[in-house]
Protein backbone atom coordinates (compact mmCIF):
# COMPACT_ATOMS: atom_id res chain seq x y z
CA UNK A 1 0.00 0.00 0.00
CA UNK A 2 2.72 2.76 1.21
CA UNK A 3 4.51 1.70 -2.48
CA UNK A 4 1.26 2.37 -4.39
CA UNK A 5 0.92 5.54 -2.43
CA UNK A 6 4.41 6.72 -3.34
CA UNK A 7 4.06 5.99 -7.20
CA UNK A 8 0.78 7.32 -7.48
CA UNK A 9 2.17 10.72 -5.79
CA UNK A 10 4.61 10.48 -8.57
CA UNK A 11 2.19 10.30 -10.89
CA UNK A 12 0.67 13.53 -9.69
CA UNK A 13 3.78 15.66 -9.51
CA UNK A 14 4.19 14.59 -12.98
CA UNK A 15 0.55 15.38 -14.25
CA UNK A 16 0.84 19.21 -12.88
CA UNK A 17 0.10 21.44 -15.71
CA UNK A 18 1.12 24.69 -13.90
CA UNK A 19 4.63 26.73 -13.40
CA UNK A 20 5.45 25.07 -9.72
CA UNK A 21 4.11 28.11 -8.08
CA UNK A 22 3.26 25.90 -4.80
CA UNK A 23 2.71 22.35 -4.21
CA UNK A 24 0.35 20.31 -1.77
CA UNK A 25 0.79 18.84 1.27
CA UNK A 26 -1.07 16.26 2.94
CA UNK A 27 -0.49 13.64 6.29
CA UNK A 28 2.67 12.76 6.30
CA UNK A 29 2.20 8.97 7.39
CA UNK A 30 -1.36 6.86 7.46
CA UNK A 31 -4.19 8.03 9.18
CA UNK A 32 -5.02 5.62 11.48
CA UNK A 33 -8.50 5.14 12.48
CA UNK A 34 -10.78 2.56 14.81
CA UNK A 35 -13.86 1.92 13.15
CA UNK A 36 -17.05 4.04 13.86
CA UNK A 37 -14.51 7.51 14.55
CA UNK A 38 -14.73 9.96 11.88
CA UNK A 39 -11.29 10.38 10.20
CA UNK A 40 -9.80 13.76 9.39
CA UNK A 41 -7.46 14.78 6.45
CA UNK A 42 -5.19 17.68 6.25
CA UNK A 43 -4.15 19.37 2.98
CA UNK A 44 -2.95 22.70 2.48
CA UNK A 45 -0.59 24.58 0.23
CA UNK A 46 3.29 25.46 0.70
CA UNK A 47 3.66 27.98 0.39
CA UNK A 48 0.86 29.56 1.76
CA UNK A 49 -1.80 30.65 -0.97
CA UNK A 50 -5.48 31.38 -1.19
CA UNK A 51 -7.56 28.32 -2.84
CA UNK A 52 -10.88 30.14 -2.66
CA UNK A 53 -10.86 30.17 -6.38
CA UNK A 54 -9.27 27.03 -7.02
CA UNK A 55 -10.53 23.01 -7.44
CA UNK A 56 -10.17 21.23 -4.74
CA UNK A 57 -10.88 17.62 -4.93
CA UNK A 58 -10.54 14.60 -2.33
CA UNK A 59 -10.14 11.08 -4.02
CA UNK A 60 -9.68 7.66 -3.63
CA UNK A 61 -7.16 5.10 -5.36
CA UNK A 62 -7.92 7.03 -8.44
CA UNK A 63 -8.22 10.94 -10.04
CA UNK A 64 -11.84 10.14 -10.82
CA UNK A 65 -13.26 8.42 -7.45
CA UNK A 66 -14.35 11.45 -5.98
CA UNK A 67 -14.89 11.44 -2.27
CA UNK A 68 -15.24 15.24 -1.87
CA UNK A 69 -14.87 17.84 -4.41
CA UNK A 70 -15.11 22.21 -4.22
CA UNK A 71 -15.38 24.18 -7.39
CA UNK A 72 -16.60 27.34 -8.19
CA UNK A 73 -16.38 28.49 -4.54
CA UNK A 74 -18.87 25.68 -3.12
CA UNK A 75 -19.16 21.69 -2.52
CA UNK A 76 -20.21 19.42 -5.67
CA UNK A 77 -21.96 16.46 -3.57
CA UNK A 78 -23.79 15.46 -6.66
CA UNK A 79 -20.32 14.27 -7.83
CA UNK A 80 -19.47 12.19 -4.79
CA UNK A 81 -19.43 8.32 -5.12
CA UNK A 82 -22.41 6.69 -3.42
CA UNK A 83 -20.49 5.46 -0.40
CA UNK A 84 -19.26 8.74 0.49
CA UNK A 85 -22.54 10.63 0.39
CA UNK A 86 -23.98 12.64 3.34
CA UNK A 87 -20.39 11.06 4.79
CA UNK A 88 -17.92 14.36 4.56
CA UNK A 89 -17.56 17.73 5.24
CA UNK A 90 -15.16 20.11 4.21
CA UNK A 91 -13.72 22.81 6.77
CA UNK A 92 -12.64 25.89 5.02
CA UNK A 93 -12.26 27.90 7.81
CA UNK A 94 -8.02 28.57 6.83
CA UNK A 95 -9.10 28.39 3.07
CA UNK A 96 -7.46 31.57 2.68
CA UNK A 97 -4.28 30.57 3.78
CA UNK A 98 -4.75 27.56 0.99
CA UNK A 99 -5.46 25.01 4.14
CA UNK A 100 -8.81 22.53 4.04
CA UNK A 101 -9.48 19.65 6.31
CA UNK A 102 -12.00 16.97 5.20
CA UNK A 103 -13.91 15.07 7.68
CA UNK A 104 -15.03 11.23 7.29
CA UNK A 105 -18.20 10.59 9.52
CA UNK A 106 -18.67 7.21 10.55
CA UNK A 107 -15.35 5.17 9.05
CA UNK A 108 -16.05 0.99 7.94
CA UNK A 109 -13.34 -1.57 7.32
CA UNK A 110 -14.18 -0.95 3.42
CA UNK A 111 -12.94 2.78 3.99
CA UNK A 112 -9.68 1.46 4.51
CA UNK A 113 -7.09 2.18 1.39
CA UNK A 114 -5.26 5.26 -0.66
CA UNK A 115 -6.86 8.79 -0.72
CA UNK A 116 -5.64 11.76 -2.23
CA UNK A 117 -6.65 15.78 -2.57
CA UNK A 118 -5.60 17.48 -5.41
CA UNK A 119 -5.74 21.91 -6.18
CA UNK A 120 -6.21 23.23 -9.12
CA UNK A 121 -5.72 26.93 -10.19
CA UNK A 122 -5.92 28.98 -13.73
CA UNK A 123 -2.09 28.39 -13.97
CA UNK A 124 -1.07 25.64 -11.77
CA UNK A 125 -1.98 22.31 -10.46
CA UNK A 126 -0.59 19.44 -7.56
CA UNK A 127 -1.76 16.82 -5.91
CA UNK A 128 -0.07 14.50 -3.10
CA UNK A 129 -1.50 11.05 -1.56
CA UNK A 130 -1.72 8.66 2.05
CA UNK A 131 -2.84 5.67 3.45
CA UNK A 132 -5.91 5.27 5.80
CA UNK A 133 -6.03 2.42 7.88
CA UNK A 134 -9.13 1.05 9.86
CA UNK A 135 -8.84 -0.93 12.90
CA UNK A 136 -11.63 -2.91 15.00
CA UNK A 137 -11.33 -3.32 18.93
CA UNK A 138 -12.82 -6.84 19.64
CA UNK A 139 -14.65 -7.40 22.59
CA UNK A 140 -13.19 -8.25 26.05
CA UNK A 141 -11.73 -11.56 26.27
CA UNK A 142 -14.05 -14.19 27.86
CA UNK A 143 -12.10 -16.83 30.05
CA UNK A 144 -14.34 -20.91 30.83
CA UNK A 145 -13.53 -24.18 31.79
CA UNK A 146 -12.88 -26.94 29.84
CA UNK A 147 -12.15 -29.40 32.50
CA UNK A 148 -9.37 -31.40 33.83
CA UNK A 149 -6.56 -32.40 31.58
CA UNK A 150 -3.62 -33.96 33.00
CA UNK A 151 -4.10 -33.08 36.80
CA UNK A 152 -5.07 -29.40 36.18
CA UNK A 153 -7.94 -27.34 34.80
CA UNK A 154 -8.05 -26.27 30.65
CA UNK A 155 -9.17 -22.88 30.25
CA UNK A 156 -10.33 -21.58 27.32
CA UNK A 157 -10.17 -17.70 26.48
CA UNK A 158 -12.45 -16.40 23.34
CA UNK A 159 -12.86 -12.79 21.83
CA UNK A 160 -14.55 -11.21 18.35
CA UNK A 161 -14.70 -8.22 16.66
CA UNK A 162 -11.15 -7.59 15.61
CA UNK A 163 -8.91 -6.05 12.66
CA UNK A 164 -6.63 -6.19 11.21
CA UNK A 165 -5.44 -10.29 12.97
CA UNK A 166 -4.69 -9.65 16.46
CA UNK A 167 -1.90 -11.44 18.49
CA UNK A 168 -3.03 -13.92 21.54
CA UNK A 169 -1.04 -14.39 24.76
CA UNK A 170 -1.78 -15.77 28.27
CA UNK A 171 0.78 -14.71 30.52
CA UNK A 172 1.60 -15.85 33.95
CA UNK A 173 2.09 -14.03 37.54
CA UNK A 174 5.69 -12.84 36.61
CA UNK A 175 4.22 -11.20 33.21
CA UNK A 176 5.87 -13.75 30.64
CA UNK A 177 4.28 -15.45 28.06
CA UNK A 178 3.04 -18.85 28.46
CA UNK A 179 3.06 -22.03 25.45
CA UNK A 180 -0.78 -22.64 24.99
CA UNK A 181 -3.17 -23.31 22.03
CA UNK A 182 -4.31 -20.65 19.80
CA UNK A 183 -6.45 -19.81 16.24
CA UNK A 184 -7.76 -16.98 15.26
CA UNK A 185 -10.51 -16.74 11.91
CA UNK A 186 -12.40 -13.94 9.94
CA UNK A 187 -15.53 -14.02 10.04
CA UNK A 188 -18.01 -12.98 6.91
CA UNK A 189 -17.32 -9.63 7.57
CA UNK A 190 -13.72 -9.60 6.98
CA UNK A 191 -13.33 -9.38 11.25
CA UNK A 192 -11.09 -11.59 13.56
CA UNK A 193 -12.42 -13.82 16.08
CA UNK A 194 -9.78 -15.32 18.30
CA UNK A 195 -9.24 -18.36 20.78
CA UNK A 196 -6.59 -19.59 23.02
CA UNK A 197 -7.08 -22.48 25.35
CA UNK A 198 -3.83 -23.51 28.65
CA UNK A 199 -3.94 -26.17 31.41
CA UNK A 200 -2.90 -24.50 34.72
CA UNK A 201 -1.60 -26.08 37.59
CA UNK A 202 -2.36 -26.30 41.35
CA UNK A 203 -0.97 -22.88 42.72
CA UNK A 204 -0.63 -21.33 39.32
CA UNK A 205 -1.32 -17.95 40.67
CA UNK A 206 -2.44 -14.67 38.89
CA UNK A 207 -3.15 -15.73 35.18
CA UNK A 208 -4.31 -13.37 32.08
CA UNK A 209 -5.90 -13.62 28.84
CA UNK A 210 -4.18 -10.92 26.61
CA UNK A 211 -5.44 -9.95 23.18
CA UNK A 212 -3.81 -6.95 20.96
CA UNK A 213 -2.99 -5.53 17.88
CA UNK A 214 -0.07 -7.07 15.92
CA UNK A 215 1.84 -3.50 16.82
CA UNK A 216 0.70 -3.26 20.65
CA UNK A 217 -0.82 0.00 20.28
CA UNK A 218 -4.35 -1.62 21.72
CA UNK A 219 -4.78 -4.14 24.31
CA UNK A 220 -7.81 -6.22 25.98
CA UNK A 221 -7.17 -8.25 29.06
CA UNK A 222 -9.07 -10.76 31.33
CA UNK A 223 -7.44 -11.76 34.37
CA UNK A 224 -8.23 -14.55 36.93
CA UNK A 225 -6.69 -15.82 40.20
CA UNK A 226 -5.73 -20.16 40.65
CA UNK A 227 -5.07 -20.55 44.03
CA UNK A 228 -4.31 -24.54 45.48
CA UNK A 229 -7.41 -24.34 47.61
CA UNK A 230 -8.95 -24.80 44.24
CA UNK A 231 -7.70 -28.55 44.15
CA UNK A 232 -8.75 -30.00 47.51
CA UNK A 233 -9.39 -33.79 47.22
CA UNK A 234 -13.35 -33.75 46.52
CA UNK A 235 -14.84 -35.03 43.52
CA UNK A 236 -14.15 -33.58 40.01
CA UNK A 237 -17.69 -32.43 39.27
CA UNK A 238 -17.28 -30.41 43.06
CA UNK A 239 -14.41 -29.26 41.63
CA UNK A 240 -15.79 -27.97 38.76
CA UNK A 241 -18.76 -26.37 39.93
CA UNK A 242 -16.58 -24.52 42.28
CA UNK A 243 -14.41 -23.70 40.03
CA UNK A 244 -16.76 -22.68 37.93
CA UNK A 245 -18.59 -19.75 40.55
CA UNK A 246 -15.38 -18.73 41.78
CA UNK A 247 -14.21 -18.06 38.04
CA UNK A 248 -17.56 -16.23 36.59
CA UNK A 249 -18.06 -14.07 40.25
CA UNK A 250 -14.03 -12.41 39.53
CA UNK A 251 -14.85 -12.25 35.57
CA UNK A 252 -17.86 -10.07 36.33
CA UNK A 253 -15.42 -7.26 37.99
CA UNK A 254 -12.47 -7.77 35.94
CA UNK A 255 -13.64 -8.32 32.31
CA UNK A 256 -12.91 -5.56 29.45
CA UNK A 257 -10.50 -4.10 32.10
CA UNK A 258 -6.87 -3.98 31.03
CA UNK A 259 -3.86 -3.19 33.03
CA UNK A 260 -3.00 -0.12 30.18
CA UNK A 261 -6.59 0.73 31.27
CA UNK A 262 -6.10 1.07 35.01
CA UNK A 263 -2.71 2.65 35.02
CA UNK A 264 -4.40 5.04 32.06
CA UNK A 265 -7.77 5.73 34.66
CA UNK A 266 -4.88 6.31 37.23
CA UNK A 267 -2.97 8.93 35.99
CA UNK A 268 -5.93 10.51 34.56
CA UNK A 269 -7.64 10.99 37.96
CA UNK A 270 -4.23 11.62 39.65
CA UNK A 271 -3.90 14.59 37.00
CA UNK A 272 -7.27 16.03 37.39
CA UNK A 273 -6.96 16.21 41.75
CA UNK A 274 -3.69 17.79 40.84
CA UNK A 275 -5.09 20.25 38.46
CA UNK A 276 -8.50 21.30 40.93
CA UNK A 277 -6.16 21.89 43.86
CA UNK A 278 -3.60 23.43 42.07
CA UNK A 279 -6.33 25.66 40.45
CA UNK A 280 -7.43 26.60 43.85
CA UNK A 281 -4.46 27.64 45.49
CA UNK A 282 -3.83 29.40 41.81
CA UNK A 283 -7.18 31.07 41.73
CA UNK A 284 -6.75 32.68 45.69
CA UNK A 285 -3.35 33.94 44.80
CA UNK A 286 -4.27 35.42 41.36
CA UNK A 287 -7.43 37.30 43.30
CA UNK A 288 -5.20 39.17 44.99
CA UNK A 289 -4.14 41.38 42.11
CA UNK A 290 -7.46 41.54 40.42
CA UNK A 291 -7.50 44.87 37.67
CA UNK A 292 -10.30 46.50 36.44
CA UNK A 293 -10.14 46.04 32.67
CA UNK A 294 -12.21 48.06 30.38
CA UNK A 295 -12.28 47.54 26.01
CA UNK A 296 -10.98 50.11 23.57
CA UNK A 297 -14.12 50.60 21.50
CA UNK A 298 -11.76 51.98 18.87
CA UNK A 299 -10.05 48.88 18.26
CA UNK A 300 -12.92 46.38 18.32
CA UNK A 301 -14.07 44.74 14.56
CA UNK A 302 -16.57 46.32 13.07
CA UNK A 303 -18.51 43.40 13.94
CA UNK A 304 -18.04 43.15 17.57
CA UNK A 305 -20.75 45.87 19.23
CA UNK A 306 -18.94 47.44 22.76
CA UNK A 307 -21.46 48.01 25.51
CA UNK A 308 -20.41 49.43 29.43
CA UNK A 309 -16.93 49.44 28.32
CA UNK A 310 -17.08 45.53 28.98
CA UNK A 311 -19.27 43.61 27.05
CA UNK A 312 -18.98 42.00 23.37
CA UNK A 313 -22.03 41.55 21.27
CA UNK A 314 -21.70 39.95 18.07
CA UNK A 315 -23.91 40.83 15.16
CA UNK A 316 -23.76 39.37 10.92
CA UNK A 317 -24.17 43.53 10.53
CA UNK A 318 -21.03 45.69 10.31
CA UNK A 319 -21.13 48.91 11.85
CA UNK A 320 -20.46 51.97 9.87
CA UNK A 321 -16.85 53.51 11.60
CA UNK A 322 -13.77 55.11 10.13
CA UNK A 323 -11.04 52.65 10.27
CA UNK A 324 -8.20 53.65 12.06
CA UNK A 325 -4.26 52.27 12.99
CA UNK A 326 -5.72 51.48 16.15
CA UNK A 327 -8.71 48.99 14.80
CA UNK A 328 -8.49 45.37 14.19
CA UNK A 329 -9.33 44.13 10.35
CA UNK A 330 -9.75 40.27 12.91
CA UNK A 331 -12.71 40.43 14.86
CA UNK A 332 -11.36 40.91 17.85
CA UNK A 333 -10.82 44.25 20.83
CA UNK A 334 -8.05 44.72 23.05
CA UNK A 335 -8.05 46.76 26.39
CA UNK A 336 -7.15 50.40 27.40
CA UNK A 337 -4.86 49.16 30.13
CA UNK A 338 -1.41 48.03 29.21
CA UNK A 339 1.20 45.65 31.18
CA UNK A 340 4.97 45.30 31.12
CA UNK A 341 5.39 44.84 34.67
CA UNK A 342 4.10 43.07 37.90
CA UNK A 343 1.25 40.96 38.13
CA UNK A 344 -2.91 41.16 37.19
CA UNK A 345 -6.35 39.19 37.15
CA UNK A 346 -8.91 39.57 35.54
CA UNK A 347 -12.39 37.27 34.38
CA UNK A 348 -14.04 36.98 31.22
CA UNK A 349 -17.51 35.04 31.42
CA UNK A 350 -17.31 33.67 27.21
CA UNK A 351 -20.23 31.23 28.42
CA UNK A 352 -21.32 28.75 25.72
CA UNK A 353 -20.39 30.65 23.06
CA UNK A 354 -17.80 28.59 20.52
CA UNK A 355 -14.84 30.29 18.31
CA UNK A 356 -13.28 32.53 21.10
CA UNK A 357 -10.10 33.07 22.24
CA UNK A 358 -9.23 35.15 25.56
CA UNK A 359 -5.63 36.05 26.90
CA UNK A 360 -2.97 39.13 26.29
CA UNK A 361 -1.68 40.56 23.10
CA UNK A 362 1.25 42.55 22.21
CA UNK A 363 0.15 46.17 21.62
CA UNK A 364 2.56 46.46 18.60
CA UNK A 365 1.24 43.17 16.62
CA UNK A 366 0.09 44.01 13.11
CA UNK A 367 -3.67 45.08 13.23
CA UNK A 368 -4.69 45.39 9.76
CA UNK A 369 -3.58 41.41 8.55
CA UNK A 370 -7.52 39.15 8.98
CA UNK A 371 -5.85 36.06 9.72
CA UNK A 372 -2.56 35.06 11.88
CA UNK A 373 -1.78 32.09 14.32
CA UNK A 374 -2.23 33.42 17.56
CA UNK A 375 1.05 32.33 18.55
CA UNK A 376 3.51 33.44 21.14
CA UNK A 377 5.95 34.07 18.02
CA UNK A 378 3.38 36.40 16.45
CA UNK A 379 2.56 38.02 19.73
CA UNK A 380 -0.41 36.12 21.19
CA UNK A 381 -0.49 34.23 24.51
CA UNK A 382 -4.11 32.80 24.40
CA UNK A 383 -6.61 30.32 25.73
CA UNK A 384 -9.78 29.13 23.13
CA UNK A 385 -12.67 26.83 21.58
CA UNK A 386 -12.70 26.40 18.06
CA UNK A 387 -15.41 25.37 15.77
CA UNK A 388 -14.67 21.96 16.50
CA UNK A 389 -15.31 22.13 20.22
CA UNK A 390 -11.87 21.57 20.85
CA UNK A 391 -10.08 23.66 23.64
CA UNK A 392 -6.62 24.59 22.57
CA UNK A 393 -3.47 27.24 23.15
CA UNK A 394 -0.45 27.61 20.92
CA UNK A 395 3.11 26.99 22.65
CA UNK A 396 4.03 27.69 20.06
CA UNK A 397 2.47 25.19 17.78
CA UNK A 398 -1.46 24.71 18.42
CA UNK A 399 -1.52 22.61 21.73
CA UNK A 400 -4.97 20.53 22.30
CA UNK A 401 -6.43 20.91 25.88
CA UNK A 402 -9.09 18.96 28.12
CA UNK A 403 -9.96 21.42 30.48
CA UNK A 404 -11.17 19.45 34.31
CA UNK A 405 -15.23 20.62 33.01
CA UNK A 406 -16.02 22.95 30.18
CA UNK A 407 -15.55 26.56 31.29
CA UNK A 408 -17.82 29.46 30.71
CA UNK A 409 -16.07 31.47 33.27
CA UNK A 410 -12.06 32.07 32.21
CA UNK A 411 -9.98 33.68 34.69
CA UNK A 412 -6.62 35.43 33.28
CA UNK A 413 -3.37 35.56 35.24
CA UNK A 414 -0.19 37.33 34.06
CA UNK A 415 3.21 37.86 35.66
CA UNK A 416 5.31 39.89 33.99
CA UNK A 417 8.40 38.96 35.75
CA UNK A 418 8.00 35.74 35.84
CA UNK A 419 7.13 35.67 32.24
CA UNK A 420 3.71 33.19 32.56
CA UNK A 421 0.39 33.85 31.87
CA UNK A 422 -2.14 31.05 33.35
CA UNK A 423 -5.28 30.21 32.68
CA UNK A 424 -8.02 29.32 35.60
CA UNK A 425 -11.75 27.14 34.75
CA UNK A 426 -12.91 29.82 37.44
CA UNK A 427 -16.58 27.63 37.42
CA UNK A 428 -14.87 24.45 39.37
CA UNK A 429 -11.67 26.81 40.39
CA UNK A 430 -9.32 24.35 38.47
CA UNK A 431 -5.84 25.06 36.82
CA UNK A 432 -5.77 24.94 32.90
CA UNK A 433 -2.93 25.54 31.43
CA UNK A 434 0.38 27.83 31.79
CA UNK A 435 2.37 29.44 28.93
CA UNK A 436 5.78 30.67 29.69
CA UNK A 437 7.81 33.31 27.69
CA UNK A 438 9.77 36.22 28.48
CA UNK A 439 7.80 39.09 27.66
CA UNK A 440 8.76 42.67 26.08
CA UNK A 441 7.07 45.27 25.63
CA UNK A 442 3.48 46.60 26.66
CA UNK A 443 0.97 43.96 26.80
CA UNK A 444 -3.10 44.13 26.23
CA UNK A 445 -6.14 42.15 27.28
CA UNK A 446 -7.24 40.57 24.07
CA UNK A 447 -10.66 38.63 22.96
CA UNK A 448 -11.34 37.25 19.66
CA UNK A 449 -14.82 36.17 18.69
CA UNK A 450 -16.05 34.91 15.74
CA UNK A 451 -19.48 34.45 16.63
CA UNK A 452 -21.46 31.61 13.47
CA UNK A 453 -24.56 32.00 14.29
CA UNK A 454 -25.96 35.38 15.45
CA UNK A 455 -29.15 33.65 17.10
CA UNK A 456 -27.20 31.19 19.16
CA UNK A 457 -24.50 33.10 20.95
CA UNK A 458 -24.42 35.25 24.29
CA UNK A 459 -22.23 38.41 24.77
CA UNK A 460 -18.95 37.83 26.20
CA UNK A 461 -18.46 39.77 29.10
CA UNK A 462 -15.31 41.20 31.73
CA UNK A 463 -16.78 40.41 35.00
CA UNK A 464 -16.07 42.17 38.06
CA UNK A 465 -13.28 40.06 40.42
CA UNK A 466 -13.81 40.18 44.21
CA UNK A 467 -10.23 39.73 45.69
CA UNK A 468 -11.40 38.29 48.62
CA UNK A 469 -13.78 36.36 47.40
CA UNK A 470 -13.14 32.11 46.45
CA UNK A 471 -16.02 32.29 43.99
CA UNK A 472 -16.43 34.75 41.04
CA UNK A 473 -18.35 37.94 41.67
CA UNK A 474 -21.76 37.55 39.73
CA UNK A 475 -21.60 38.71 36.03
CA UNK A 476 -24.10 40.46 33.71
CA UNK A 477 -24.49 37.33 31.45
CA UNK A 478 -24.20 34.47 34.49
CA UNK A 479 -28.87 34.29 33.15
CA UNK A 480 -28.17 35.65 29.64
CA UNK A 481 -30.02 34.02 26.62
CA UNK A 482 -28.99 33.70 23.20
CA UNK A 483 -27.70 37.49 21.85
CA UNK A 484 -31.17 38.50 20.27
Amino acid sequence: MALRALVLTLLLSLLGLGSGQWKVMGPHKPVQVVVGEDAVFSCFLSPKTSAEAMEVRFFRDQFHAVVHLYREGKDQHNMQMPAYQGRTELLKDSIEEGHVLLRLNKVTLSDTGLYGCWFRSQNNDHGTTWELQVSALGSAPLVSIMGYVDGGIQLLCKSSGWFPQPTVKWKGPNGYDLPSDSKVNADRHGLFDAETSLIVQENAGSISCSIQYPDQSREVESRVWIRGAIFQAVSWRLISILLGVFLSVLCVGVLGLTISFYIFKGKIWADLDQRRKHGVAELREARKYAVEVILDVETAHPQLHISDLKTVCYKNTQQEMTYTDKKFKRKCVVATQGFQAGKHYWEIEVGHNVMWYVGVCRDDVDRKVTHVTLSPNNGYWVLGLNSEHLYLTFNPDDTILSPRKPPTRVGVFLDYEAGTISFLNVNDQSFIYTLTHQFKGLLRPYIQYYGSDEKNVTPIVICPVSPRSEKGAPCDTDKLEPYP
